[in-house]
Protein backbone atom coordinates (compact mmCIF):
# COMPACT_ATOMS: atom_id res chain seq x y z
CA UNK A 1 0.00 0.00 0.00
CA UNK A 2 0.63 3.40 -0.41
CA UNK A 3 2.51 5.00 2.55
CA UNK A 4 -0.19 6.25 4.48
CA UNK A 5 -0.25 9.70 6.89
CA UNK A 6 -3.08 10.05 9.59
CA UNK A 7 -4.09 13.15 9.61
CA UNK A 8 -5.83 15.60 12.22
CA UNK A 9 -7.58 18.62 10.68
CA UNK A 10 -10.57 20.99 10.22
CA UNK A 11 -12.68 21.14 7.11
CA UNK A 12 -12.50 24.22 4.91
CA UNK A 13 -15.51 24.22 2.52
CA UNK A 14 -13.70 26.37 0.45
CA UNK A 15 -11.23 23.41 0.09
CA UNK A 16 -8.06 25.68 0.36
CA UNK A 17 -6.95 23.97 3.69
CA UNK A 18 -7.52 22.23 6.42
CA UNK A 19 -8.47 18.36 5.10
CA UNK A 20 -8.38 18.73 1.92
CA UNK A 21 -4.82 20.41 1.40
CA UNK A 22 -3.65 17.30 3.49
CA UNK A 23 -5.09 14.74 0.85
CA UNK A 24 -3.61 16.46 -1.96
CA UNK A 25 -0.53 17.00 -0.85
CA UNK A 26 0.04 13.52 0.66
CA UNK A 27 -1.50 12.13 -2.70
CA UNK A 28 0.46 14.25 -4.82
CA UNK A 29 3.85 13.02 -2.95
CA UNK A 30 2.22 9.34 -3.76
CA UNK A 31 0.89 8.41 -0.18
CA UNK A 32 -2.45 7.68 1.16
CA UNK A 33 -4.27 10.45 3.56
CA UNK A 34 -6.66 9.35 6.44
CA UNK A 35 -8.24 11.70 8.26
CA UNK A 36 -10.38 12.46 11.09
CA UNK A 37 -12.03 15.91 11.35
CA UNK A 38 -11.57 18.25 14.05
CA UNK A 39 -13.66 21.11 13.30
CA UNK A 40 -15.84 22.16 10.69
CA UNK A 41 -15.20 25.21 9.79
CA UNK A 42 -16.94 28.63 8.10
CA UNK A 43 -14.61 30.10 5.91
CA UNK A 44 -13.71 31.15 2.23
CA UNK A 45 -10.70 32.22 0.75
CA UNK A 46 -10.80 36.03 2.37
CA UNK A 47 -11.33 34.94 6.33
CA UNK A 48 -12.60 32.87 8.41
CA UNK A 49 -16.25 33.18 9.87
CA UNK A 50 -16.55 30.70 12.71
CA UNK A 51 -15.39 27.40 13.58
CA UNK A 52 -17.22 24.04 15.38
CA UNK A 53 -15.36 21.94 17.25
CA UNK A 54 -15.98 17.78 16.53
CA UNK A 55 -16.53 15.99 19.77
CA UNK A 56 -13.11 14.52 21.16
CA UNK A 57 -14.42 11.12 21.58
CA UNK A 58 -15.91 10.92 18.24
CA UNK A 59 -12.03 12.12 16.86
CA UNK A 60 -10.84 9.39 18.64
CA UNK A 61 -12.74 7.05 17.77
CA UNK A 62 -11.94 7.57 13.91
CA UNK A 63 -8.48 7.57 14.81
CA UNK A 64 -8.95 4.36 16.67
CA UNK A 65 -10.58 2.82 13.84
CA UNK A 66 -7.64 3.94 11.11
CA UNK A 67 -5.04 2.84 13.09
CA UNK A 68 -6.26 -0.20 14.05
CA UNK A 69 -7.12 -1.17 10.71
CA UNK A 70 -4.52 0.87 8.25
CA UNK A 71 -0.62 0.96 8.13
CA UNK A 72 0.13 4.10 9.52
CA UNK A 73 3.49 5.80 8.82
CA UNK A 74 2.95 9.05 9.66
CA UNK A 75 1.09 11.49 11.59
CA UNK A 76 0.23 15.30 10.49
CA UNK A 77 -1.37 17.78 12.91
CA UNK A 78 -3.35 20.76 11.96
CA UNK A 79 -5.98 22.35 13.62
CA UNK A 80 -6.81 20.94 17.13
CA UNK A 81 -8.48 23.50 18.64
CA UNK A 82 -8.72 22.92 22.32
CA UNK A 83 -6.64 21.95 24.74
CA UNK A 84 -8.90 18.69 25.30
CA UNK A 85 -8.47 17.82 21.67
CA UNK A 86 -4.57 17.94 22.30
CA UNK A 87 -4.39 15.55 25.14
CA UNK A 88 -6.65 12.74 23.45
CA UNK A 89 -4.33 13.13 20.44
CA UNK A 90 -1.31 12.48 22.47
CA UNK A 91 -2.71 9.82 24.66
CA UNK A 92 -3.77 7.73 21.73
CA UNK A 93 -0.27 8.13 20.23
CA UNK A 94 1.67 6.87 23.27
CA UNK A 95 0.58 3.56 21.88
CA UNK A 96 2.49 4.58 18.55
CA UNK A 97 6.13 5.80 19.90
CA UNK A 98 7.61 4.88 16.46
CA UNK A 99 5.04 7.20 14.07
CA UNK A 100 7.16 10.45 13.63
CA UNK A 101 4.72 13.38 14.15
CA UNK A 102 4.75 16.84 12.25
CA UNK A 103 2.60 19.59 13.88
CA UNK A 104 1.54 22.30 12.30
CA UNK A 105 0.39 24.64 15.23
CA UNK A 106 -2.77 26.15 13.84
CA UNK A 107 -3.83 28.83 16.22
CA UNK A 108 -5.32 31.31 13.48
CA UNK A 109 -5.77 31.30 9.49
CA UNK A 110 -4.12 33.79 7.30
CA UNK A 111 -6.73 36.01 7.08
CA UNK A 112 -6.66 36.17 11.03
CA UNK A 113 -9.29 34.57 12.08
CA UNK A 114 -9.03 32.74 15.53
CA UNK A 115 -9.01 28.82 15.12
CA UNK A 116 -8.19 27.91 18.90
CA UNK A 117 -9.92 27.86 21.95
CA UNK A 118 -7.25 30.27 24.54
CA UNK A 119 -6.26 26.92 26.73
CA UNK A 120 -4.49 25.48 23.37
CA UNK A 121 -1.45 26.95 23.69
CA UNK A 122 -0.10 25.69 27.08
CA UNK A 123 -1.98 22.39 25.72
CA UNK A 124 0.72 22.28 22.61
CA UNK A 125 3.69 23.44 24.53
CA UNK A 126 3.29 20.49 27.08
CA UNK A 127 3.58 17.48 24.21
CA UNK A 128 6.70 19.25 22.04
CA UNK A 129 8.62 16.71 23.31
CA UNK A 130 6.40 14.37 21.73
CA UNK A 131 6.68 16.52 18.48
CA UNK A 132 8.94 15.16 15.44
CA UNK A 133 9.09 18.26 13.30
CA UNK A 134 7.06 21.45 14.38
CA UNK A 135 6.45 23.73 11.55
CA UNK A 136 5.12 27.40 13.11
CA UNK A 137 4.96 30.61 11.00
CA UNK A 138 6.69 33.32 12.78
CA UNK A 139 3.70 34.63 14.65
CA UNK A 140 2.77 31.17 15.94
CA UNK A 141 6.42 30.72 17.23
CA UNK A 142 6.62 33.81 18.91
CA UNK A 143 2.60 33.00 21.11
CA UNK A 144 4.22 29.05 21.12
CA UNK A 145 7.08 30.90 22.82
CA UNK A 146 5.65 33.32 24.79
CA UNK A 147 8.03 36.09 23.64
CA UNK A 148 7.69 38.96 20.73
CA UNK A 149 11.17 38.47 20.48
CA UNK A 150 11.54 35.21 18.09
CA UNK A 151 15.74 34.60 19.08
CA UNK A 152 13.57 34.22 22.36
CA UNK A 153 10.65 32.35 21.12
CA UNK A 154 12.57 29.88 19.32
CA UNK A 155 14.65 29.45 22.24
CA UNK A 156 11.45 29.15 24.49
CA UNK A 157 10.40 26.42 22.59
CA UNK A 158 13.60 24.44 21.92
CA UNK A 159 13.55 24.29 26.19
CA UNK A 160 9.87 23.07 26.23
CA UNK A 161 10.85 20.64 24.05
CA UNK A 162 10.68 20.99 20.67
CA UNK A 163 14.09 19.11 19.11
CA UNK A 164 13.24 20.17 15.32
CA UNK A 165 11.88 23.35 14.57
CA UNK A 166 11.06 24.76 10.93
CA UNK A 167 10.16 27.84 11.47
CA UNK A 168 8.11 29.79 8.42
CA UNK A 169 8.93 33.37 7.61
CA UNK A 170 6.31 33.93 5.26
CA UNK A 171 5.03 36.97 8.10
CA UNK A 172 8.19 38.68 8.16
CA UNK A 173 9.07 41.75 6.13
CA UNK A 174 11.22 42.17 3.12
CA UNK A 175 11.62 40.91 -0.25
CA UNK A 176 13.15 37.45 0.95
CA UNK A 177 11.35 35.29 2.10
CA UNK A 178 13.53 33.16 4.87
CA UNK A 179 12.95 29.47 6.27
CA UNK A 180 14.99 28.27 9.14
CA UNK A 181 15.52 25.08 10.66
CA UNK A 182 16.19 24.51 14.05
CA UNK A 183 17.71 21.61 15.81
CA UNK A 184 18.39 21.50 19.05
CA UNK A 185 18.05 24.67 19.07
CA UNK A 186 20.80 24.90 16.71
CA UNK A 187 19.91 26.56 13.40
CA UNK A 188 20.97 23.90 11.38
CA UNK A 189 19.73 25.51 7.56
CA UNK A 190 17.87 27.96 6.27
CA UNK A 191 16.52 28.40 2.75
CA UNK A 192 16.01 32.26 0.91
CA UNK A 193 13.80 32.74 -1.98
CA UNK A 194 12.02 35.32 -3.63
CA UNK A 195 8.48 36.49 -2.16
CA UNK A 196 6.07 35.16 -4.42
CA UNK A 197 3.30 38.14 -4.47
CA UNK A 198 -0.14 37.89 -2.72
CA UNK A 199 -1.44 35.89 0.11
CA UNK A 200 -1.99 32.05 -0.18
CA UNK A 201 -4.81 30.23 1.67
CA UNK A 202 -3.66 26.88 3.11
CA UNK A 203 0.26 27.22 2.10
CA UNK A 204 0.79 26.50 6.21
CA UNK A 205 -1.32 22.82 5.68
CA UNK A 206 0.50 22.16 2.40
CA UNK A 207 3.85 22.13 3.36
CA UNK A 208 3.30 20.20 6.75
CA UNK A 209 1.69 17.38 4.77
CA UNK A 210 4.14 16.68 2.12
CA UNK A 211 6.46 16.51 4.75
CA UNK A 212 4.22 14.50 7.25
CA UNK A 213 4.53 12.91 3.52
CA UNK A 214 7.58 12.27 3.18
CA UNK A 215 8.57 11.17 6.33
CA UNK A 216 5.73 8.34 6.16
CA UNK A 217 7.89 7.27 2.87
CA UNK A 218 10.79 7.41 4.87
CA UNK A 219 12.84 9.94 4.16
CA UNK A 220 15.06 11.54 6.49
CA UNK A 221 13.67 14.27 8.33
CA UNK A 222 15.90 17.14 6.76
CA UNK A 223 15.95 15.41 3.21
CA UNK A 224 11.82 15.45 3.35
CA UNK A 225 11.99 18.85 4.46
CA UNK A 226 13.42 19.97 1.10
CA UNK A 227 11.62 17.91 -1.02
CA UNK A 228 8.40 19.64 0.57
CA UNK A 229 9.56 23.39 0.40
CA UNK A 230 10.36 23.04 -2.93
CA UNK A 231 6.81 20.84 -4.04
CA UNK A 232 5.02 23.74 -2.05
CA UNK A 233 6.71 26.46 -3.92
CA UNK A 234 5.79 24.83 -7.34
CA UNK A 235 2.01 24.94 -5.65
CA UNK A 236 1.81 28.53 -5.06
CA UNK A 237 3.52 29.41 -8.46
CA UNK A 238 0.75 27.91 -10.13
CA UNK A 239 -1.85 28.90 -7.23
CA UNK A 240 -5.46 29.94 -8.37
CA UNK A 241 -6.90 32.77 -7.57
CA UNK A 242 -10.87 32.99 -7.28
CA UNK A 243 -11.55 36.37 -6.98
CA UNK A 244 -9.57 40.26 -7.29
CA UNK A 245 -10.07 40.27 -3.39
CA UNK A 246 -9.55 36.67 -2.43
CA UNK A 247 -6.23 34.78 -1.12
CA UNK A 248 -4.52 32.29 -3.90
CA UNK A 249 -5.22 28.75 -3.21
CA UNK A 250 -2.35 26.50 -3.84
CA UNK A 251 -2.85 23.87 -7.20
CA UNK A 252 -1.44 21.10 -4.84
CA UNK A 253 -1.40 18.87 -8.37
CA UNK A 254 1.40 20.73 -9.98
CA UNK A 255 1.07 21.13 -13.79
CA UNK A 256 3.73 20.43 -16.37
CA UNK A 257 5.97 23.63 -16.99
Amino acid sequence: MRPVTLCFSGLDPSGGAGLQADIEAIAAAGGHAAVVATALTIQDSQRVHGFQLVDVALMRAQAERVLADLPVAAVKLGMLGSAEAVAMVFDLLAAHPQLPVVMDPVLAANSGGSLAQDDLVAAMRAVLPRVTVLTPNTPEARRLGGSDDLADAVRNLTRAGARTLWLKGGHEAGRLLRNEVHVDGVLAEYSEQPRLAGEFHGSGCTLAAALAAGLAAGQPVLEAMRASEAYLRKALEQADRPRDSGQFLPRRWILPT
